[in-house]
């Protein structure tokens, strides 16, 4: 059996013995992955990415240069375009409860979302937006604004 470093090669693996990295994964050179994370099958992610530890990667698209920081669960069908940074434990969801089709969260370049946040199913975060820490996103965040809060809403100061 090969190891992660035989199969990633420009990739730096904290402790590669405590990570896992599932077939059909596709990570550009430079990135770098925590212990303790999973790579599910089908995910891809950029050139000079940081995949913090404790992290569930699922089959997802994630961008160059993109900072996923420990304990993010980043669920299937997420694309998460380049120059975001995702901070500790945030979530994002793609399922409903509904009994439709599932919807994912898009989390456009230079997007910047605080710790400890949960995007829920669908919601489309703009460039260069930032979402405060803890906020709970239940709707699309424009480009360039700001949003706080559970449920997350626009920072007064801003215009709608």
């Amino acid at each position: 059996m090969d190891t992660l470093h035989e199969r990633f090669p420009e990739v730096h693996f904290y402790n590669a013995r405590l990570t896992e990295v599932q077939d059909n994964v596709l990570i550009g050179p430079g990135t770098r992955v925590g212990s303790l994370t999973l790579i599910h099958q089908g995910a891809i992610v950029g050139a000079g990415a940081t995949i913090g530890s404790h992290c569930n990667i699922c089959d997802c698209r994630i961008g160059d240069r993109v900072s996923i920081q420990t304990a993010c669960h980043i669920t299937r069908g997420v694309i998460i375009e380049d120059d975001v940074f995702v901070g500790p434990r945030v979530v994002t969801l793609n399922d409903k409860l509904t009994g439709g089709v599932m919807t994912y969260p898009r989390i456009c370049r230079g997007a910047k979302i605080g710790g400890g946040s949960v995007i829920l199913p669908g919601v489309t975060i703009g460039e260069y937006a930032v979402v405060g820490a803890g906020s709970v996103v239940t709707r699309d965040v424009p480009a360039g604004q700001t949003v706080l809060g559970n449920p997350a809403r626009l920072r007064k100061n801003q215009a709608s």
